[in-house]
């Protein structure tokens, strides 16, 4: 790939150099002719010397496009390489999207932000295309059928892997930089400028019909078929009426400016956007895909590209993409800009029902591919098998798991867990020492879940889950500003849950809290937990509490549906070492004091020690 992007910038300067060598060559051969030969001689060589310049400067742009596209390709390769190994820094920045401070889970499980599994996921080249991966990231009511039909989509779209890369270097390119998304808005507010300027039709006739005066003068001065003395150049009459249009074309233009503007800008969005419909029109998906209905409005007739192509070369011919001095001519020959904005003025009505549709569906298309690549560059991923049962009470259990890992974790070092909850009221209750893995256990089992429900492939050897709610309880802060206290904040935190606990909904709660109460002294922290995990136990929903009170391990004997898990530490040559496993029942050892003595922290151990020497 590097050696044909070599390959292509030498040509590219042999053209700049031809370029430059045929423009001066061009200007001396006009010179030489207006010394020797009349007027009409030097504009019909400027003419064969302006064509030949257009031909070449179209076979220099291909080599350009060509140079553009390979560079994007390879810039979106190295960054494919950088979300295996979660290389954050050569990661492109996600699209600024913020869920509601009031999310049950966004801000927990790190969907969103610097190091968030929507970054690590989205491959869009669009705006939009970003925000739907976060919407179906961050769904909070489950839906079995939407997410069946998002997972029929990407699962169809993993073993299409030239049509992923292709349909993202063409997005890539509509902005010129794989790391600048593109935004849509900019042809759907051109859908809803004004359409015209007041009374242009009229003006275009008239100034069209004094080009055509203008042009018929300046013929018969050419030819010299005007009689005028001898030795004496013939009259040139046609500049009288040709300041007589240039006024009045000036005076109509600045009431219809806007039209040019909107040229300006649909003309580059156009073009780029074009080749994005070519594609997804002419791609042949199979007879039974989902992908063949969800990218039927790009088979309709006349095709998108075609009607696109159509309004695109009338926003060319507006002259704004052209150079000044061919848009000075052509407005001298006729009212080309007025006429040519007109007509893309009335253009929109064709497309006013037809473009959002397109928009929409490319938005899908995106966030599917954005899964699949996920699930391709990551081969450890499987899909989820999700129930559509509602019964709360199902034989099939609430979630399952086998070789659970982080998707934000490279593997290696990830570590896989197996995990298991049956049904409405069963807790799991994770005891272990600090860094032992509690919280990271929590979110791997949150992440995965809102990644199975939006249709992706998950970090697992296998994972079953019926539609479940997801409230999470793990970053709780303070707030200055707000003067709340953490506790306060974690308190009105699990009052929101145990709220959505006791909802009337269809389906199930999966909740998890970690370090519940660390904001208060132990002993009311001990009371206040015992309640709320008997709360939690009679609720209408089941999930996951960690504690560091080994004191909560004995509500295993009074909770049915409690189970008590664990994480561990070993020391090594003088260090702690985590292995990160989870085990069943409560932790049987601690690591508070252990810490403190390794920073050199005192402890009553040490003290007691100090005093028996």
């Amino acid at each position: 790939m590097q050696s044909r992007i070599d390959h292509l910038i030498d040509v590219d300067a042999r053209f700049s150099r031809v370029r430059i060598a045929y423009a001066v060559g061009a200007i001396v051969v006009c010179l030489a002719v207006f010394a020797r030969a009349d007027g009409p001689m030097v504009w019909w060589i400027a003419i064969a010397f302006s064509a030949g310049f257009i031909v070449l400067v179209r076979l220099h742009g291909r080599v350009l496009r060509s140079l553009e596209r390979h560079r994007i390709y390879l810039s979106l390769a190295a960054s494919d390489r950088a979300r295996i190994e979660r290389d954050w820094l050569a990661i492109p920045a996600q699209t600024d999207i913020e869920a509601p401070a009031d999310h049950p889970f966004a801000a927990d499980l790190d969907l969103l932000g610097e190091r968030s599994v929507h970054r690590l996921i989205d491959t869009s080249a669009t705006v939009q295309g970003s925000r739907r991966l976060a919407e179906w990231l961050l769904e909070t009511d489950p839906n079995p059928e939407r997410t069946a039909d998002r997972s029929s989509l990407v699962r169809a779209l993993i073993p299409l892997g030239p049509f992923r890369n292709r349909l993202r270097l063409l997005g890539a390119v509509v902005t010129g930089d794989p790391h600048t998304r593109w935004h849509g808005d900019a042809l759907l507010g051109w859908l809803e400028s004004r359409r015209d300027a007041p009374g242009l039709v009229r003006w275009i006739v008239i100034l069209g019909l004094l080009a055509l005066v203008d042009a018929s003068l300046f013929g018969i001065w050419l030819s010299g078929l005007v009689a005028s003395p001898v030795g004496a150049a013939p009259t040139p009459w046609w500049l009288a009426s040709l300041v007589v249009y240039a006024v009045l074309y000036v005076s109509v233009i600045r009431r219809a400016g806007h039209l040019f503007e909107e040229a300006e800008h649909l003309y580059s969005e156009i073009e780029r956007f074009r080749p994005i419909m070519l594609f997804l029109e002419r791609f042949r998906f199979a007879e039974n895909s989902p992908l063949r209905a969800l990218c039927v409005p790009f088979k309709s007739e006349p095709p998108p590209s075609a009607l696109l192509r159509r309004i695109g070369l009338l926003a060319a011919a507006a002259g704004t993409q052209r150079s000044e001095l061919v848009r000075f001519v052509l407005n001298v020959l006729m009212p080309w800009d007025l006429a040519f904005a007109h007509l893309l003025a009335r253009y929109k009505d064709r497309i006013r029902g037809l473009l959002p549709g397109w928009l929409d569906a490319w938005r899908t298309l995106e966030a599917a591919c954005s899964l699949a690549s996920f699930g391709t560059l990551n081969p450890d991923t499987v899909f989820a098998e999700i129930s559509a049962d509602r019964n709360t009470g199902a034989a099939s259990p609430l979630l399952r798991a086998e070789a659970l890992g982080h998707p934000l974790i490279s593997e290696p070092p990830r570590i896989r867990n197996d995990f298991r909850l049956d049904g409405t009221g069963d807790l799991a209750l994770i005891t272990g020492s600090n860094m032992s893995g509690k919280s990271t256990f929590l979110r791997t089992v949150g992440v995965n879940l809102a990644i199975a429900f939006a249709g992706g492939p998950v970090v697992a050897r296998t994972l079953k889950a019926r539609p479940a709610r997801i409230f999470t309880c793990i970053n709780v802060s303070d707030s200055v500003n707000d003067g709340i206290s953490y506790f306060y904040a974690e308190v009105k935190r699990l009052r929101a849950l145990l709220d959505e606990l006791n909802r009337d909904h269809a389906y199930p709660l999966l909740f998890l809290v970690d370090e519940i109460f660390r904001g208060t002294n132990n002993r009311e922290r001990l009371i206040g937990s015992r309640a709320f995990l008997r709360t939690l136990s009679r609720g209408r929903g089941a999930g996951l509490v960690s504690t560091h009170d080994l004191e909560l391990v004995t509500l295993e004997d009074e909770i049915a549906g409690l189970s008590n898990y664990h994480f561990r530490e070993s020391i090594e040559d003088g260090r702690m070492v985590f292995d990160y496993r989870l085990r069943l029942g409560p932790c049987p050892t601690t690591n508070a004091l252990r810490i403190m003595e390794m920073e050199g922290l005192p402890t009553d151990e040490m003290y007691g020690s100090s005093r028996q020497a």
